[in-house]
């Protein structure tokens, strides 16, 4: 069919009510690549007619309602990638399962949405040096290899509303994040990332220059062998409002599936991790790992569990490191402030504590040290690796061990199974250093005149002092 014919058939069709996408599916033939490693394409003439009736149909300007392109197979979905390259517009997949690699590549600044529904199952999707694309309420996860979502040299990209899994089979799923900035990750679900895979399994993986990344209402639960989030970045990482639970070891040999970490990250600049909740480990470093050049770092208002009702008897054993003795560079200017750390229990090396930080700060500038304040921290059994590296240790609670010098005390706190403060918690209210205290709690609520210690506020009558 001649592009002059394609023209009229879209103009009548579209006169008479018929979808453009439907037009394009019927009136153009497509072949996919799935393992050429440029993702799907489409051939010469064929693209340009492609282009040519989509530009032709749909209304060209920015402000203008450009309609939805509805794609039932792994063919549609590549010739509508083309298709709206210059335009924008909205790609809508329906229910099935999309085989092969999917490349979006350079464009135009006109936003891409690419959504999906129930029942749609995504294997690899790659965003290649491109711009504004937003992908929602779709499922990363295997086809008959690895599946992956992979942002690479791109800018304001959006992911929401996913599930990445490799449940029930020997694959993995992940989401990974390259040289890219300007990245929001949000709203979606990580499980069961690579069980049974014999390669090293990651949620989320972040690599060198990702500057500007922000990673907000997560669930990461139930990862056997893997870290939910891995990696370095360049400068600018938020983490907000996520939950990690259940970072566990998997069923093959040691090196494999002896170093799971709910987070670690090994440098960067900039760091924010507020307002989460993190779960157990099993056979990990810590809960939070910062190891290496990671710079600028606040951790503030998060809640660390050291039980979880499904695993009982099981007690995680560190909460944050700052630092590794293996390696000099460690982070600096790190800020721990508002914390409730509950975790705490005795390493196989002998260690007993809710925070370890490394003894190379004690050759360093106290303000490049770590900053220690208003938390409530489950175990100090050794203050060595706490309070004698740390650039300040001010009104922190300590439920069971030894406290560090100072304005600091050992004590029961009587909180909820929250972690919330109670009317008998008279150790954390309005006893937190006001100069060092964060302005809002974990839930968002401001702090008064005179803060309380942990990532709660007590939100009933204070008692009097």
């Amino acid at each position: 069919m001649s592009p002059k014919a394609l023209y009229c058939t879209c103009a009548r069709e579209k006169a008479s009510g018929l979808a453009p996408s439907r037009t394009l599916s019927r009136a153009i033939a497509v072949r996919v690549s799935a393992r050429d490693g440029e993702g799907a394409r489409i051939s010469g003439l064929r693209k340009l007619a492609a282009i040519a009736v989509v530009g032709l149909v749909l209304p060209l300007s920015a402000e203008a309602d450009i309609e939805a392109i509805q794609v039932r197979n792994s063919t549609e979905l590549a010739a509508a990638i083309s298709a709206l390259r210059n335009t924008g517009g909205t790609i809508k997949l329906r229910r099935n399962s999309y085989a092969g690699e999917f490349v979006v590549g350079s464009r135009s600044a006109r936003p891409l949405h690419i959504v999906g529904e129930r029942g749609v199952r995504l294997a690899s999707l790659l965003l290649e040096g491109t711009q504004y694309v937003t992908v929602s309420r779709l499922t990363i996860a295997p086809i008959g290899e690895d599946a992956w979502l992979r942002i690479s040299g791109s800018r304001h990209i959006e992911l929401h509303d996913l599930l990445v899994t490799a449940k029930r089979t020997r694959y993995r799923a992940t989401v990974q994040v390259v040289e890219s900035s300007h990245v929001v990750i949000r709203r979606s679900e990580f499980r069961r990332c690579g069980d049974r895979s014999p390669l090293f399994s990651n949620c989320l993986q972040l690599k060198h220059g990702t500057r500007h990344i922000f990673i907000a209402h997560n669930w990461f639960h139930d990862c056997r062998g893997c870290d939910f989030i891995h990696g370095r970045f360049g400068y600018g990482l938020t983490l907000s409002a996520n939950r990690f639970e259940r970072a566990l070891p998997c069923g093959m040999n040691r090196d494999r599936c002896g170093h799971q970490d709910l987070v670690s990250f090994w440098s960067g600049n900039r760091l924010l991790v507020e307002r989460n909740t993190f779960g157990v480990y099993k056979l990990g470093a810590a809960q939070l790992y910062l190891i290496g050049g990671v710079d600028r770092v606040s951790i503030v208002n998060n809640v660390f569990r050291g039980t979880d009702p499904k695993l009982p008897g099981y007690r995680a054993r560190v909460a944050i490191i700052v630092g590794s003795k293996g390696s000099k560079r460690v982070p600096r200017r790190v800020r721990i402030v508002n914390n409730t750390i509950l975790t705490g229990a005795r390493r196989i090396d002998g260690y007993a504590g809710s925070i370890r930080m490394s003894g190379v700060y004690w050759g360093l500038q106290p303000r490049k040290r770590p900053l220690l304040a208003n938390n409530v921290l489950g175990l100090v059994e050794d203050p060595h690796h706490v309070c004698s590296v740390a650039r300040r240790a001010v009104s922190n609670v300590v439920l069971r061990g030894v406290a560090c010098r100072g304005h600091n005390r050992v004590g029961r706190v009587h909180l909820d199974r929250y972690g919330r403060p109670t009317a008998a918690s008279t150790l954390l209210i309005d006893r937190a250093s006001r100069g060092l205290s964060a302005r809002r709690d974990l839930d968002g609520r401001a702090r008064d005149s005179r803060p309380d210690i942990g990532a709660f506020e007590y939100r009933g009558s204070k008692p009097r002092n």
